[in-house]
Formats: C-alpha cells, sequence, structure tokens
C-alpha cells in the first residue's frame, strides 16, 4: 500500500453557525444542538470563529471583555462532554481569557473529549490557536486591536491520524501564515470565519488560491446571517466552504443564511498526490522569505 493511500479518510461536518444570541447559555445550548445534528455521521465537525458569541467587534464597548473565558472553561467543557457523547471531534473559535491577555482564539477537541493540545511555531504546547493579525480597518468597520492581543503565530495540532493548521478571518489574508503551517506539517487547514462585507465576491476564490498553494484540505466555516449588536446589524455572508489540496472547490454554503451544515469526504492521501504531481514544495526559493522578512523589518511597517 502507498504512503498516499494508507493516509486517512475523514467525514467532516462544516456548521454555518450565526444569528448567535448575546445570552452565553443559550448560545451553547444551540450550538451543541447543531454540534449533534453535524455529528450524525461525522468524523469532525468544524465551527467558525467567535461561535459562542455575537460578533462584537464592530462596536466598541468594554462590557464585551467580560465574555472572554478561559481554555479550558465552560465552552470547551459543553464541546468536550457533546464530543464524547456523540464520539466526534470538534474545533470552534472562542473568546479566550488568558489572565491579563485577552485573545480570538480557537480550540480542537477529540472524539473521546480531550482537548488536542498543539504546537506553535517556538515548538511549544499550546492549548489553543490564538490568531495572529488582529484588524483594525475602516473598509470592514471593525476594532478587533480594543479587544484581542495577537497571538503569536501559526499552531498546528495531532488528531484523527492527521495534522491541523488553523486559521482565524483575516489571517487568511496572509500567504506566509498558510506556508508556515504547511511548513510545520500541515494536511488539513480549518480557516475558522466570521466575515462580512466587500470580500464576500473572492471569499471562495481566496480559499481555492492558498488551497492550491500549499497544497492542503481547507475547511472554512463562516458566520451566516444577521446579528445585531448595541444597536448595529450587520449580514455576514456565509458561503462556508471545502477546497481540495488541488484547489477544487468541493462544497459551499448558501451566502447570508445562519444554520446550514455542509459535508464532504477528505482522503488526506490526496495531499501527497496534489504535492508529487506538482512539486511547488521541492521548487520554492527560501531565500526569498528571508529577503521578506528584513525588508519588512527595514521598513519598521507600523503594527
Amino acid at each position: 500500500m502507498s504512503a498516499a493511500a494508507s493516509r486517512p479518510v475523514i467525514e467532516v461536518a462544516v456548521v454555518q453557525a450565526g444569528e448567535v444570541p448575546a445570552d452565553h447559555d443559550v448560545a451553547l445550548d444551540q450550538l451543541i444542538a447543531l454540534f449533534e445534528e453535524a455529528a450524525v455521521g461525522a468524523d469532525l465537525v468544524v465551527f467558525p470563529e467567535l461561535c459562542t458569541t455575537p460578533y462584537f467587534c464592530g462596536v466598541v464597548n468594554d462590557s464585551r471583555k467580560s465574555w472572554a473565558q478561559p481554555v479550558p472553561g465552560p465552552a470547551t467543557a459543553r464541546f468536550a462532554s457533546a464530543a464524547k457523547r456523540l464520539g466526534t471531534a470538534v474545533a470552534f473559535g472562542l473568546y479566550e481569557d488568558a489572565g491579563g491577555a485577552q485573545y480570538n482564539s480557537a480550540v480542537l477537541i477529540d472524539a473521546d473529549g480531550t482537548l488536542v493540545p498543539g504546537t506553535d511555531v517556538h515548538g511549544d504546547r499550546v492549548a489553543s490557536y490564538r490568531k495572529t493579525s488582529i484588524p483594525t480597518n475602516a473598509i470592514s468597520d471593525v476594532d478587533e486591536k480594543h479587544y484581542f492581543d495577537a497571538g503569536s503565530g501559526p499552531v498546528v495540532f495531532d488528531a484523527l491520524g492527521t495534522r491541523f493548521g488553523m486559521l482565524i478571518c483575516y489571517d487568511r489574508s496572509f500567504p506566509e501564515y498558510w506556508l508556515a503551517s504547511r511548513a510545520a506539517g500541515a494536511e488539513v487547514m480549518l480557516v475558522l470565519v466570521s466575515s462580512m462585507g466587500f470580500r464576500e465576491t473572492l471569499f471562495t476564490q481566496e480559499l481555492q488560491v492558498r488551497a492550491l498553494e500549499t497544497q492542503t484540505w481547507v475547511l472554512a466555516p463562516n458566520r451566516g446571517g444577521e446579528e445585531t449588536v448595541d444597536g448595529k446589524t450587520v449580514s455576514y455572508f456565509g458561503r462556508s466552504s471545502v477546497v481540495s489540496p488541488r484547489g477544487d472547490l468541493v462544497v459551499s454554503a448558501p451566502a447570508h443564511q445562519a444554520g446550514p451544515i455542509i459535508r464532504a469526504t477528505i482522503d488526506v492521501g490526496e495531499v501527497a498526490a496534489a504535492r508529487r504531481d506538482f512539486p511547488l514544495g521541492r521548487d520554492r526559493q527560501p531565500g526569498v522569505f528571508r529577503y521578506l522578512a528584513d525588508a519588512h523589518a527595514a521598513a519598521a511597517v507600523p503594527a
């Protein structure tokens, strides 16, 4: 049997959660109900960025900082209990309180209910992936820097016989985060999103290009539907997607709807096959990365 043929085949479900209530207990009840529905026939269920709360970063309100919770904490406990009962792994985004710092984070829980530790770019073991690049801009009308500290870079997680990379929303804009995850051994990228506005028209195309460049599977749940926070209503565009290591769009959810669940069978053996057939890794020139790092430092680009 070839190495590619011996890689796992994983049944995945991507949940386009949205219209999340501010009451945390009600929100978790709704998410667990979606998890139960999505888990039927699935090995892994994936939820969007910050799915345990409404997306609150379009307004500046310090009371929202009280929504942060530790990892492990109440949300991970609820999902862990459900994962063990359902026999299905799950990844989801949440607002993390790390004691002195707060992060836009994501976790992976295995089918036995254990929180899967990750390995960061420094070789340290970590409990969560923390969003690396934090947006504040007029185009998207968000101010995440008011709420979140920046994470230290990509993290990979070993589960279900493969290695997962994680990115959160704005992180997907930076090809180097994808490439660093591939360099760390990622075969499947979990890209958790809460996106609205002008990027809708290019959302799936961006994912397809990044999947082709890294030759990884991409599972990208986006928030869907309308949410109102402090009188401001935003419609999240959905279009949650699964993309193959060759850049093919396997399945995509409807736009601007909360609740759709899309399903796909991902053959991790296709990663090795795609890399063999189109050997981008072999032909990449690492000296270019050194040049970019030196040029970025010399330019002193503001944060």
